[in-house]
């Protein structure tokens, strides 16, 4: 590019230290650190790139912005305002680096809810040995039906890890020709009733996008046997939470993982808080420095390519929302 190009990194994410490193990278553009809304206010008019997730005022004020990188994966934050999107402006975002931890998570929570750790981790505070009360308690994750609600990457890996437990494996997705060899199936959504019929665990790895929105109700989940679990790991608000909370206050869902709601940070007044069976991870499940390395690598990537004029890896769909 001819003229020095103006970078404004909006986000902490990767670190309070990364815009020194990619100056120190790219010493020909100009990265501003602005991790506040007031000082993005004060940079965005001259910036053609923002690095973060713009406030709508922020995106009205940027005239020069030609491209919007998110940190993460899920660019919901950035739909919410696009209709003051240029549709010239590019959006990528930084998929893959999360898919391993998030996972693991999800094996994870799966084997603390099946063997109750959350309530022997209470015993343990205690020091309460009660081995009676754990007869025929203790769930067999293996032979179990599962149902993930949503096939791309994630929840292609978590599928392959649940493969290894013996569990049988019933994919949702719009998608219906991904083939992994981890899957009995991949159904479109209108079957989502039929594979919850016979699911044991309901796994949601889906984007929240226009379609996914409140998309689970308290009718879908009551049709899953009694005693089943649900584990949500990609974005809350894709189950309708007060309808998840009277199936689990019920007892008809035997326990919960949830690591993402839909709003967040969780309010102290939701009742989710005070559910026994459910484990809450507050949105931490990607968290590894695996996983910032990563999406550093990524935004190193993208920043080269834009300086040299070439296409841009991750290029997001508005009108898919992913």
């Amino acid at each position: 590019m001819g003229k020095e190009v103006n970078i404004v990194v909006g986000s902490d994410h990767l670190g309070e230290d990364f815009p020194n490193i990619l100056q120190d990278l790219f010493p020909d553009a100009n990265f501003i650190k602005a991790f506040d809304e007031k000082d993005q206010l004060n940079q965005i008019s001259n910036a053609e790139v923002f690095f973060g997730f713009p406030s709508e005022k922020l995106i009205q004020c940027g005239s020069n912005l030609q491209w919007i990188a998110c940190p993460g994966t899920g660019i919901d934050k950035i739909i919410k305002n696009s209709k003051y999107l240029d549709p010239k402006i590019t959006i990528t975002n930084a998929p893959l680096a999360h898919v391993t931890p998030m996972a693991e998570h999800v094996v994870g929570t799966m084997v603390g809810l099946a063997h109750s750790f959350k309530q022997l981790f209470q015993d343990q505070v205690h020091k309460k040995w009660d081995v009676e009360q754990w007869n025929s308690k203790i769930v067999e994750l293996r032979g179990s039906n599962v149902c993930i609600y949503g096939y791309g990457k994630l929840g292609q890996s978590i599928a392959k890890k649940l493969k290894a437990f013996e569990m049988n494996i019933f994919a949702i997705d719009p998608i219906t020709s991904i083939k992994t060899g981890s899957e009995k199936s991949v159904s479109p959504p209108k079957e989502l009733n039929q594979i919850l019929k016979i699911s044991n665990w309901l796994i949601i790895a889906a984007p929240l996008i226009k379609e996914t929105e409140n998309f689970i109700k308290k009718s879908n989940l009551e049709l899953m046997p009694k005693g089943s679990y649900v584990v949500i790991i990609s974005r809350g608000g894709i189950i309708n939470e007060e309808d998840l909370y009277e199936t689990l206050h019920s007892g008809h869902l035997a326990g919960a993982g949830i690591d993402a709601t839909k709003i967040e940070p969780l309010p102290e007044s939701s009742p989710l808080w005070n559910i026994e069976n459910a484990i809450i991870s507050q949105h931490a499940s990607a968290l590894s420095p695996q996983m910032y390395e990563g999406r550093r690598k990524i935004f190193i990537e993208n920043v080269r390519r834009f300086l040299d004029n070439k296409e841009l890896l991750h290029i997001c769909n508005l009108n898919k929302g992913y």
